[in-house]
């Protein structure tokens, strides 16, 4: 399974989250390769032709039960709205809503990691970003998208508390099809252009109204009182507390209570009805790529995940995205040759942990968190992990906080080496327990208290993985003498209960790093406020840590110091040049191998099933950035506009 992190840091906005399909904040602290948009590629296989099927069948008279493109993802609330702002967006609304281009897990092959949309191509310099915007771009009630549109979107983003607006000075639109983005010296170009990205772009007619007329005024005064690359309690206090502080609070709290009653679309498809039994969406004749657009209807319809399956593999959807079979079912559908697949792919950026809370006795002492990580066997666990030993990637190599490609690309081989791999030594974690106090007694550990060690792991429940996991690094903790339990939470309260610490250990996906390696770190210990993960910057040094975690605040970091661990990942995310992240990474690598914040367990990776029953002409899995989509356009979109899927 793959999921879009709902614990980002300091780059807060507005956005969709597709694994819960609610409002997601957009990614903090990230960095991508400098790029130039560019012309989309035909990646396909033979959909460029002529015929029925080529993007000209009349969605006006195909039947939706036999032509539609079917989706199963998680269930959503009951209440939903077409603002993607809401805290309840319609599911999967960039079918209709799009960005100035997708961004991806993996990067686009070439010169550009991006596919553009509504941005045709945008010019990366010293201090600024120009976007050059798809000229054929209209809104669906036949409007012209201009320049206007994309300017209010950005500031409607700052509304929203979008931290990339600390980095821009100015914005303008010399011409209807053009905005440039001016940044503060400091920035780093190829972060804000990331951030930019990954705002929705909506029309300036209905989002106008939640945009002050001196907002750039407004929002350059907040970012400036907060001071982003040194942010203190008192500076983000004093932004909060300011004249441009209140604005924002009014306008962000009418904006995501905004429910507009049409969605009005930029992107290839109209919504057509949308309730919690399901989301239609109808093809769209004026999208300017329309002839590419094979899909007449998309069907997107909530399934637990052994509904998903039974679905998949008798052929009544195409597509889910959500979960993770076992290794049978998995051999099951491959066996179907070209009638079901299953794709897995490594996420080169994100990692499953174990977080342990440290408010949670005994979990504040060091020598018990690196016990637990010599007795739970990562190999072992990821062969086992929902019932299988091909549907999951490696364990990670070594612990450090990031994951294993990051490492590799940004440690040397000696420094990797030197690193703690903390292999399955049972040992070595008896020798630590007993030298902090610990005794052994019938076979069971008893705390320097005189209590047994004991604990609960709270699992997200519906996620098999995960629910397979807290079950197995039980068993290895019970047979070396630890009483665990594992219990399943609700899905709908767990994350808000995880970042308040109200769970002795957890398990969720860390970090979210894309391009700067700090980012791996930042997402997990990078927080503006709570509920956290760990002490967020505006944690006052009184009173316990109200989040998941609980290191720090401040620590000593290898080469770096004694730094307060929030603010420093903060601003080196947010300003350091790429010539200093290898730097950055050995520093915070060393920190994190010897103080085990979170017991890291493997690397994360995208679980996906399609069935060609009634579509075919996917594209391949080595096509990773078209399998790995995060923001933009909804991924089918994306394989139809580089050349992909075909209704037979």
């Amino acid at each position: 399974m793959w999921k879009v992190p709902d614990h980002l840091p300091v780059r807060a906005t507005g956005r969709r989250l597709r694994l819960l399909l609610v409002a997601l904040c957009s990614l903090l602290l990230i960095t991508a390769a400098a790029c130039t948009g560019g012309s989309s590629t035909n990646g396909g296989s033979g959909n460029s032709g002529g015929g029925s099927n080529n993007g000209n069948i009349n969605a006006d008279t195909a039947n939706p039960s036999t032509t539609a493109f079917r989706w199963g993802t998680r269930a959503w609330a009951s209440s939903i709205s077409y603002n993607p702002y809401s805290p309840t967006p319609v599911p999967e609304y960039n079918f209709s809503l799009l960005n100035l281009a997708v961004v991806s897990d993996w990067d686009r092959p070439g010169d550009n990691p991006y596919y553009p949309e509504l941005a045709q191509s945008w010019d990366v310099g010293a201090h600024s970003i120009t976007f050059h915007l798809q000229p054929k771009a209209t809104w669906q009630d036949n409007t012209p998208l201009t320049s206007k549109d994309v300017v209010t979107s950005f500031r409607v983003a700052g509304i929203d508390y979008n931290s990339v607006w600390a980095a821009i000075t100015k914005i303008s639109a010399p011409d209807d099809h053009t905005v440039t983005v001016d940044l503060q010296s400091w920035a780093v170009p190829q972060n804000d252009l990331l951030h930019l990205l990954q705002i929705v772009i909506v029309p300036d007619k209905e989002y106008g109204q939640f945009v002050p007329s001196d907002v750039n005024r407004t929002l350059l005064a907040y970012w400036k009182d907060y001071n982003i690359l040194k942010p203190t309690t008192a500076s983000i206090a004093k932004a909060s507390g300011s004249a441009a502080g209140k604005v924002m609070t009014a306008n962000s709290g009418k904006l995501v209570k905004y429910n507009p009653k049409k969605l009005n679309g930029d992107g290839p498809y109209t919504l057509q009805s949308a309730n919690v039994s399901g989301v239609l969406y109808k093809k769209w004749n004026g999208f300017w790529d329309a002839a590419k657009i094979t899909a007449p209807y998309i069907q997107v319809t909530p399934m637990d995940t052994s509904t998903e399956y039974g679905a998949i593999s008798s052929g009544n959807i195409e597509f889910e995205s959500d979960n993770q079979f076992t290794d049978p079912q998995v051999t099951t559908l491959n066996r179907q040759g070209s009638n079901a697949h299953y794709t897995f792919l490594p996420s080169p950026v994100q990692q499953v942990g174990l977080v342990v809370n440290f408010n949670h006795y005994p979990f504040n002492l060091l020598p018990v968190r690196q016990a637990l990580e010599y007795v739970i066997d990562r190999h072992d666990l990821v062969k086992r992990d929902a019932g299988g030993q091909i549907v999951q990637d490696p364990a990670e190599e070594t612990p450090d906080g990031i994951n294993y490609s990051e490492a590799k690309q940004f440690l040397t081989a000696d420094q990797f080496a030197k690193l703690n791999h903390y292999p399955v030594d049972k040992a070595k974690a008896t020798t630590l327990l007993q030298g902090a106090g610990f005794t052994l007694q019938k076979g069971k550990w008893m705390t320097p208290k005189g209590q047994p060690f004991s604990f609960t792991i709270s699992e997200q429940a519906g996620i098999p993985q995960f629910d397979e996991d807290g079950l197995i690094i039980a068993g290895y903790l019970k047979q070396f003498g630890i009483d665990v339990k594992v219990e399943d939470v609700d899905p709908a309260t767990y994350t808000t209960k995880q970042q308040a610490g109200d769970f002795a250990a957890s398990q969720t996906w860390m970090d979210w790093g894309q391009g700067a390696p700090m980012a791996d770190w930042a997402a997990s210990f990078g927080q503006a406020s709570t509920p956290a993960w760990n002490y967020p910057i505006s944690y006052s040094g009184k009173g316990p840590c109200n989040c998941a975690i609980g290191i720090g605040p401040e620590a000593d970091v290898p080469g770096l110091g004694h730094v307060n661990i929030a603010s420093e990942l903060n601003r080196e995310a947010n300003q350091a040049d790429p010539s200093t992240w290898s730097k950055y990474t050995w520093a915070w690598a060393q920190w994190f191998n010897q103080n085990l914040p979170f017991l890291p367990l493997y690397n994360n990776a995208f679980h996906e099933a399609s069935s060609q029953t009634r579509y075919t002409n996917f594209p391949p899995d080595s096509q990773k950035w078209l399998w790995t989509g995060l923001s933009g356009a909804a991924q089918p979109v994306e394989w139809m506009q580089a050349g992909y899927l075909k209704l037979k």
